[in-house]
């Protein structure tokens, strides 16, 4: 299987940035002082009430869990659009259209250039994570379905980037249209899963949305891709 030349070129460069190194480092940190936070919380509790609430630990995970999310969101469609963007705006995605490279190997280099850069973060969360296996109360089905959950959420959010970054003029449009379309979406499907917590619907309407986000995530890649080949056809006119 021959190595795509679009991820090949972004691991490289990113290879030589110090962005990974601080985004892992910012992101542990944020944890660690959550984790800390949490801890020192419950020692205090038990030391006024003279009991401890193991219950409390529970909350490390969901500490976690939604400051992990809530950094995916903040941060995957910024460094996806960013990717397409600036290559158009520094006039090097005319140099890429020029090349032996169709639309599908550049939109799909990109993509797994982020998904790489999203899973690495998540793998660099996993002690912070696995720290309520100490405790116990969170089964391995919630744990398997966070992790599915934040790798759709990962896929959907890269594809959402490369889509805005098509079809807006300038990274600026295009961020602003990802972020709005990211949040107004998040936050629907946040409350209609919150609301149905307590039902006997609710792993229907989890297995729902992340099929939802699975097909938002083929139909952006092919918004992606129509528009490269546009610009690709209007270029040989």
């Amino acid at each position: 299987m021959n190595e795509n030349p679009i991820w090949t070129k972004d691991n490289m460069l990113s290879d030589r940035s110090l962005f990974m190194p601080m985004l892992i480092s910012f992101t542990n940190l944020v944890l660690l002082i959550l984790f800390i936070a949490n801890l020192y919380y419950i020692s205090l509790n038990g030391l006024q009430t003279g009991e401890i609430r193991y219950a409390g630990f529970l909350q490390i995970y969901y500490l976690v869990a939604a400051g992990l999310f809530l950094f995916l969101l903040l941060l995957a469609p910024a460094i996806t659009v960013s990717s397409l963007s600036t290559e158009e705006e520094e006039h090097m995605l005319e140099l890429l259209l020029e090349t032996d490279l169709d639309s599908r190997s550049i939109i799909f280099g990109k993509l797994f250039s982020e998904l790489s850069t999203l899973g690495t973060l998540l793998l660099s969360t996993l002690p912070f994570l696995a720290t309520v296996f100490i405790y116990g109360g969170v089964s391995n089905y919630y744990l398997c379905l966070y992790f599915l959950g934040y790798g759709i959420s990962c896929v959907f959010l890269s594809s959402l980037g490369i889509a805005c970054s098509g079809l807006a003029k300038n990274s600026v449009y295009a961020t602003i249209f990802a972020y709005g379309i990211s949040f107004l979406l998040y936050g629907l499907l946040f409350y209609g899963l919150f609301s149905l917590q307590k039902n006997s619907y609710f792993i229907y309407a989890t297995i729902l949305s992340f099929i939802l986000l699975g097909l938002l995530s083929l139909l952006c890649l092919t918004i992606g891709r129509k528009t490269l080949d546009k610009r690709y056809n209007g270029r040989n006119l």
